[in-house]
């Protein structure tokens, strides 16, 4: 009985299937875009478009291009699937016949922009290549460069779109950020370039618009703007809140089809619609009862992800963390910092105060940087106002530290002495900025115990979804790192203890500043300076770590730096809140999201397909 409910379910799920994939009759169609552009040197893009279709009628294919300002479409060819190379015309006439159009392209002048064209040539299953120039198409704004353009917008439906943006620069988290509207896909950083992809049909009514930010003049372009980027930002968000999530500038579709060619399609209508309102029901059901959770869905697992192993990430309870009087993690601020992110040995906003703070203090330990008087500023302290000097400074000893001293100087201005609230102000506007550094800490951190063996590769076959197989890379995480987490609560515990323990060591003047710096990488710095204070009241004369001035004005510049940050982060979430996104979904690649609306203000691509 159950092997036959089983064949019955399994006809149905058949029969289902069979059903939905009658098709509907299509006069044309494209099934893929795929577009890749290099940026040179320059700014300027060298496109290559491959489109995969399906024709059979019309006479031409075309693009339009329109709000191009300073940008200017140059050097365009085209060629098919036959081998042929096209014969580019120096003007196009979008009248002629189908067999004064085969075999050739041109560019044909509209109102405010142009039109890429070429010759269908011959009806079936096609494949044509464009290839052409976009000169200018980075643009320097006032505060920085950056792209912002309508890459793909049709007047037809579209299989599946990509677009791969590169350079001879690779591109990261570390120097861009990029956000995409007009359609539900995704933008992503793989392998050094700049991703956006559809992930699936792309209706007439979506398009790509691409906003990229870079966070260093990485292009020589000749393409000056008058306004800040920030300015293009909010122009591209103002239309976020359609109620429809679309937008397009040209959705009227220049191709027509017969009533004898459609009337199959709309006497199908109620039939279709039946199906597709119970299709996903229906089939989930099935597959549910029949195979189960894991084999309609997968086992969940992603490729890349850490695993603790047996060891877990919980730590003991604080009672029985035993003291521990070494500073763990190989005296480490980057290693400390991920092993603390990770197994949650302070909270997050505490960990990431405590490693701006941290590393501050080490550098003033090490007289690379100093506090200094200033006639104004935020550090009120006994009457005298206080700001941080990095004029001595010309770079730090690692990429992360150099990364932290490059922001702080550029928040410092031109005197390069840091002074007031201008890290907050600075961290504020430039919160992505703050964010991307905290994520570089783990990413470098975690490449540096993947070289050392402490993080070790393997794969696992795993289950995908609808009995799919897929393998998987799995990062194993050695237990001693847990050990390192478990020391670190300790040293935390025994500095806050310190003073009340019957029995108190000496240690030496280095020792006591290692120990404030830890302390303020964990949070406890104001804590252990009272005690350092009431037990040895001399300390101050012999370090450069003053606990009268030098501590807190870097406790007060680490806070100020993190809540500067985060109402940054606040203030960007409150205006995303304050639209409609129909759609929208963070980026798996990182760096920015993909909204199925804004972006309108943008020029670029605006119509196109077949006619």
């Amino acid at each position: 009985m159950n092997q036959m409910i089983k064949n019955i379910c399994y006809s149905v799920v058949l029969c289902f299937f069979f059903l939905i994939s009658i098709p509907f009759v299509h006069a044309n169609s494209i099934q893929d875009i795929d577009m890749d552009i290099y940026i040179d040197s320059f700014g300027n893009a060298s496109v290559k478009e491959i489109w995969t279709t399906n024709l059979t009628s019309g006479t031409e294919g075309f693009k339009s291009y329109t709000d191009l300002g300073n940008m200017s479409i140059t050097n365009f060819k085209v060629s098919d699937d036959s081998g042929t190379v096209y014969e580019s015309l120096p003007s196009w006439n979008t009248s002629a016949s189908f067999q004064n159009k085969a075999y050739k392209n041109g560019i044909h002048k509209i109102s405010g922009g142009v039109e890429l064209c070429w010759g269908i040539s011959q009806y079936g299953k096609r494949t044509y290549t464009l290839n052409y120039e976009i000169q200018n198409l980075v643009t320097e704004y006032t505060d920085t460069q950056g792209i912002y353009f309508n890459f793909l917008n049709l007047d037809q439906p579209v299989g599946n779109a990509k677009i791969t943006i590169h350079s001879d620069i690779d591109f990261s988290l570390d120097n861009a950020k990029i956000w995409a509207f007009g359609y539900d896909g995704t933008d992503i950083f793989e392998n050094g370039s700049i991703v956006l992809n559809s992930n699936g049909n792309l209706s007439s009514s979506d398009y790509m618009v691409g906003l990229i930010r870079f966070e260093s003049p990485l292009f020589a372009t000749n393409n000056h703007s008058t306004k800040s980027f920030d300015d293009i930002y909010d122009s591209a968000f103002s239309d976020v809140s359609n109620d429809d999530g679309n937008y397009s500038e040209n959705p009227v579709n220049t191709h027509t089809t017969s009533f004898k060619n459609i009337l199959p399609m709309i006497l199908m209508i109620p039939f279709y619609g039946v199906l597709i309102l119970l299709n996903p029901f229906i089939l989930f059901f099935v597959l549910y009862a029949v195979k189960g959770r894991t084999w309609v869905g997968g086992s969940g697992k992603r490729s890349g992800e850490l695993n603790f192993g047996t060891a877990g990430k919980t730590l003991p309870r604080e009672d029985e963390i035993p003291y521990w009087r070494e500073i763990p993690c190989e005296k480490d601020l980057e290693r400390a910092y991920w092993v603390s992110t990770n197994y949650h040995v302070v909270p997050e906003k505490t960990l990431r105060e405590g490693i701006i703070g941290a590393i501050l203090l080490k550098w003033i330990r090490d007289g690379k940087i100093f506090v200094s008087k200033t006639k104004k500023g935020l550090f009120n302290l006994k009457d005298n106002d206080y700001a941080i000097d990095f004029s001595k400074m010309t770079q730090a000893d690692n990429e992360v530290e150099d990364a932290l001293f490059r922001m702080l100087v550029k928040a410092s201005g031109s005197n390069k002495i840091l002074e007031a609230k201008e890290f907050y102000k600075w961290s504020r506007k430039n919160y992505y900025k703050v964010e991307s550094w905290f994520s570089s800490i783990l990413s470098k951190e975690q490449n540096k115990l993947e070289e050392q063996g402490l993080i070790t590769n393997s794969t696992e076959e795993v289950a995908g979804m609808f009995g799919t197989k897929r393998t998987i890379v799995i990062k194993n995480v050695d237990p001693s790192l847990k050990e390192e987490a478990i020391h670190l609560r300790g040293l935390r515990k025994f500095l806050l203890d310190f003073s009340m323990m019957p029995e108190r060591e000496y240690f030496e003047v280095h020792i006591w500043e290692e120990y404030l710096i830890f302390a303020q990488l964990l949070g406890i710095a104001d804590k252990v300076e009272e005690q350092f204070s009431k037990l040895y009241p001399k300390f101050n004369e012999v370090t450069s770590l003053n606990m009268d001035v030098t501590t807190v004005v870097v406790r007060s510049m680490a806070i100020n730096c993190y809540k500067g940050f985060y109402e940054g982060v606040k203030r960007a979430e409150a205006r995303a809140a304050s639209h409609d996104y129909s759609g929208s979904s963070s980026s798996s690649g990182g760096g920015g999201s993909s909204f199925s609306s804004g972006g309108s203000s943008s020029g670029g691509s605006s119509g196109g397909g077949f006619r």
